[in-house]
């Protein structure tokens, strides 16, 4: 990252920290503005009745005279409802100040919190849960005690300063406070919670494919890494293992979970399709194996959680409340992320090294050269399928479909402009492909021709058996949930055969 581009997220960091110092100090700051109004002009009432009644008394002890002076005196009638007024103004003032104090301070841990976990793997896994949960306790109770001073202000500054209440903007106030804390107390149950990935593949059994465990346990053993409970096969261009829970076909599954991709397994080598292997069990290998059991399941559930809330925060007077809280907890998140951030390059590299352990540097790279580049050709198949299915017809084989498109596609302009992609994971972050073949001693250029190689004798998924049949029953039910989705009636879709190009 350049000087300047680090020198502006700085800038942007700080401008967004004292907007949201501003947001969480703006009711203390009003309120306690508006008690000292209002014992101020008590004051002022007190001074006047005091000159009105003996107008030949001393200006400057007139002057020194106060509210609380004479409520101190427990013998001073008449004054009961000013002294319980002063008395609830100086309890505002308190609540403002702790407020303001609670509101800093709370800041101040997320900061340091996320300051100190770019640099600790164990504080990021220890921290991110219960730090959020406090967070939320937290922001419940500014919620409340901000309504309470809102109200309050409303209610002692109109009756003193203007002698009118409006009594619906006080209940308002009230009631969008009751209904914004009810959101978050419901949210924060669900706001640490792990990820689910829901994906239209299907698991595979070790007699489905005991082959294809085989490999993978052994795989797993060679580079002394936990093995997964489940292989999903699937048609996302994907290839991932996760610990979030994975909605597929065959239901839903728990555990350590390893997705792999029929369509690119097409156009992968045996052994490329070994070095991904290797690479994602490197995620379950040693202290990675904490983050991905512990952190990032949970991480990628909070920001889909934190979004949630943030509709819900958008509705009116109950969105008004819960606005700084919002606010916070986003910064709470976005905190940790640049931990996230920083620590996940790390990791990546680590696990492109294991799986380079299990093949050699350049079979990885030209791995990564072909999921990277031609990952994108599968995004045409929803609209190209959409078609077929208005015409009645259903692709019977998606994956062979997808290693079609790239082998006519495939040519040495396919890897321009790549060194800055990304690839998705559904709970994951990965650095770009030029900064993974760095580290890997290999640039674009010099593995093209490999990459090229997309028609291999034998596909990366190798001899696992009954592999056209599982293509073609996910292809099937893929389409069935993209016509159900689109308002395609099933009885219009006939079980035809399709080659046309994706």
């Amino acid at each position: 990252m350049s000087t300047e581009l680090a020198t502006r997220h700085t800038k942007a960091r700080v401008t967004k920290y004292l907007w949201l110092l501003g947001l969480l100090l703006s009711v203390p700051l009003i309120a306690f503005t508006a008690s000292a109004a209002v014992q101020g002009h008590l004051n002022s009432q007190l001074r006047s009745a005091i000159r009105s009644q003996y107008p030949n008394a001393d200006p400057a002890r007139v002057a020194a005279v106060t509210v609380d002076q004479l409520c101190a005196d427990r013998n001073a009638t008449g004054l009961t409802d000013v002294c319980d007024t002063n008395s609830s103004m100086a309890f505002m003032q308190q609540a403002a100040v702790w407020a303001a104090i609670v509101a800093v301070a709370l800041l101040a841990f997320i900061w340091l919190a996320g300051k100190l976990a770019q640099s600790n793997r164990s504080l990021l896994v220890y921290v991110f849960r219960p730090g959020l949960y406090m967070t939320v306790l937290v922001l419940a109770g500014l919620v409340v005690t901000h309504a309470a001073l809102a109200m309050a202000t409303i209610y002692f500054g109109e009756s003193a300063l203007v002698n009118t209440v409006h009594v619906g903007l006080i209940l308002a106030i009230g009631l969008g406070a009751a209904l914004g804390v009810l959101a978050m107390v419901r949210s924060s149950f669900s706001l640490v919670r792990k990820a689910e990935v829901t994906v239209v593949d299907r698991s595979v059994t070790r007699t489905e494919a005991s082959q294809l465990w085989s490999r993978i346990e052994a795989a797993a053993a060679t580079v002394k890494a936990l093995a997964p409970n489940h292989i999903v096969l699937g048609l996302d261009p994907n290839f991932f293992v996760t610990e979030a829970n994975v909605t597929c076909l065959s239901g839903k599954l728990t555990g350590r979970t390893l997705y792999c991709s029929m369509p690119l397994s097409r156009i992968l080598t045996e052994p490329e399709f070994d070095a991904i292997i290797g690479h994602e069990l490197g995620h379950f290998k040693g202290e990675d194996t904490k983050f991905s059991e512990r952190f990032y399941p949970i991480y990628r559930g909070t920001a889909l959680s934190l979004q949630s809330l943030g509709e819900v925060g958008s509705d009116g007077a109950r969105g008004l409340s819960l606005l700084p809280a919002i606010a916070t907890l986003s910064y709470f998140y976005e905190s940790f992320a640049v931990a996230e951030n920083r620590l996940s390059r790390q990791r990546e590299l680590a696990a492109d090294a294991v799986g380079a352990s299990l093949t050699s540097t350049a079979t990885l790279a030209t791995a990564l050269m072909k999921v990277h580049a031609f990952t994108g050709i599968w995004s045409g198949f929803d609209a190209t399928a959409a078609d077929a299915l208005r015409d009645g017809k259903v692709y019977t084989n998606a994956s062979t479909l997808f290693a079609s498109a790239v082998a006519r596609n495939a040519n040495a302009s396919s890897f321009e402009g790549l060194a800055q992609l990304h690839l998705s994971h559904p709970t994951d972050s990965h650095p770009p492909l030029g900064a993974r073949l760095r580290a890997l001693n290999h640039d674009i250029s010099s593995l093209t021709e490999g990459a090229l190689n997309v028609v291999p004798a034998v596909t990366g998924l190798g001899a696992a058996p009954d592999l056209e049949s599982l293509e073609q029953e996910v292809s099937v039910a893929y389409q069935a949930i993209l016509a159900r989705r689109l308002g395609i009636k099933p009885t219009a879709v006939q079980a035809s055969s399709s080659d046309g190009a994706v």
